[in-house]
C-alpha cells in the first residue's frame, strides 16, 4: 500500500431449445442480415431462415446453437469447396443457418426437440471444423469465465457458450476484461451487459480454418457504468488523454500511477468522470489498471502505513497541487485517501488540512 502511493505521488441447455413464450418476453432484435459478409448480424429471427425446421422447432424458436455454428463457420474462415458441395451451394455468398439447418437434417442431424445429436456432425459437413470438447467453465463469476474463454482463444478455440441455461452464443473474444458476443437474439455485444454468467456456464470449443480473430469493439455503443470506477494510470511510460472516443486530439498527458475515475465505456476506451455527470475526456483501456476495492484507512493515515505522520502531509501537498493542474476525474490520490487526508473532518480535503498537520507532527 505504502509502496504504491510513494510510486504514485513520485510519479504524479445442450439442445438450446427457446420457447416462443421467452421470444416475446425478451428476444426482440433486428430481423435483417443482408449476406453472407454480414454474418456477425446474423438472427435466428430472421425470416429468410426462421422457419427452416430442426426436429419438430424451427430456428426461430430453437435455433440459436445452429446459428452460432453458421457465425463461427463463417469467423473461422472455414467455408471451403468441399463444405460449400457438402452444403449444397456454390458460393459462399449462399451460406447462412438456414443452409446450415438443412444438412444437419439431411444427415440426422437433430433429435425431435432441436437439439444437436453428435458433435461430429459439424465436421462431417464443414471438414475444417475440429470439434474440441462440450465443458462447463470451473470458475464462479465473469471474470474468472473470461480468463478462461482467453485461454482456450490462445489455444486457437473458437468457443461458443450458454449463458443462462437455454440460450447459446458466439463468443468474439475478450477485451480489457470485458467478453464480446454475436448474439443470435439480440443486439447486445457485451455478454455481462445482457446476461449474468453465474459460474458453470456449458461451452463449446472448436478450432476452425483460422483461430479466433482479434475483437472489434467499434459499433459498441458508450455505455454508461452504474457505478463509477478508479483506475491507474499504466507504469511505464505517460498515458494519453483525447477529446472524444476516436482518439482525436490529445488534451492531456498523465504520469504514470495517476488515479483516474472512470464513468463510461466505448469500445477499447474509457470516459473520464468529470464529477457532474459528464466526461472531461478519454483514455485507452489498455493504459490502465482497475483499482479494486478500497481499503479502510483512519484519518490522516493517508498512506495506509499505520501512523500519521510527515510523509502523509508530503502526499497531501502533492495531490493539492495536482489537483490544480490535473484535470477533471484525475487525482493523485484515490477516492479513500483524499477522504483520509480530511484531517481536521470538515468534509473537505484542503490546506486547511495541511495546517492540521502541522500542528500535529510539530506538536
Amino acid at each position: 500500500m505504502a509502496t504504491g502511493i510513494l510510486k504514485r505521488a513520485a510519479g504524479a441447455l445442450t439442445a438450446a431449445v427457446l420457447m416462443t413464450s421467452s421470444l416475446a418476453g425478451g428476444y426482440l432484435r433486428r430481423n435483417a442480415a443482408f449476406a453472407a459478409e454480414e454474418y456477425t448480424t446474423w438472427s435466428q429471427l430472421d425470416p429468410r431462415w426462421s422457419s427452416v425446421s430442426i426436429g419438430m422447432y424451427n430456428i426461430g424458436n430453437s435455433g440459436c446453437l445452429i446459428t452460432s455454428l453458421s457465425i463461427m463457420a463463417m469467423h473461422s474462415g472455414s467455408i471451403d469447396d468441399t463444405a460449400m458441395k457438402n452444403l449444397g451451394i456454390t458460393d459462399i455468398s449462399q451460406f447462412d443457418p438456414g443452409v446450415l439447418a438443412n444438412a444437419y437434417t439431411a444427415r440426422g442431424g437433430f433429435n425431435q426437440w432441436g437439439g444437436i445429436v453428435s458433435w461430429g456432425t459439424i465436421s462431417q459437413i464443414i471438414p475444417s471444423i475440429i470439434w474440441g470438447c462440450d465443458a462447463k467453465f470451473k470458475s464462479s463469476d465473469a471474470e474468472g469465465i473470461a480468463a478462461e474463454i482467453k485461454e482456450l482463444q490462445a489455444q486457437g478455440y473458437h468457443v461458443i457458450v450458454n449463458v443462462n441455461g437455454h440460450h447459446w452464443v458466439y463468443i468474439e473474444g475478450v477485451l480489457d476484461g470485458r467478453i464480446f458476443m454475436f448474439d443470435p437474439a439480440c443486439d447486445e455485444r457485451i455478454v455481462t451487459d445482457y446476461y449474468t454468467l453465474e459460474g458453470q456456464n456449458e461451452y463449446w470449443a472448436l478450432k476452425g480454418k483460422n483461430p479466433p480473430p482479434p475483437v472489434d469493439p467499434s459499433g459498441v455503443p458508450v455505455k454508461k457504468l452504474p457505478e463509477e470506477r478508479e483506475y491507474f494510470c499504466r507504469e511505464g511510460s505517460f498515458t494519453d488523454v483525447y477529446s472524444t472516443s476516436g482518439d482525436s486530439e490529445q488534451v492531456f498527458r498523465l504520469d504514470a500511477g495517476t488515479v483516474v475515475t472512470v464513468c463510461a465505456i466505448d469500445g477499447d476506451m474509457a470516459g473520464i468522470s468529470d464529477g457532474y455527470g459528464g466526461i472531461s475526456g478519454w483514455i485507452r483501456l489498455d493504459r490502465l489498471d482497475e483499482a479494486g476495492n478500497e481499503p479502510e484507512l483512519m484519518t490522516g493515515d493517508i498512506n495506509g502505513d499505520g501512523i500519521v505522520d510527515e510523509y502523509d502531509l508530503a502526499l497531501l501537498n502533492d495531490h493539492l497541487s495536482g489537483t490544480e493542474r490535473l484535470p477533471a476525474g484525475a487525482s493523485i490520490l484515490r477516492r479513500c485517501e483524499e477522504a483520509a487526508g480530511d484531517l481536521n473532518c470538515d468534509g473537505f480535503t484542503d490546506r486547511d488540512d495541511v495546517a492540521a498537520y502541522l500542528a500535529m507532527i510539530c506538536g
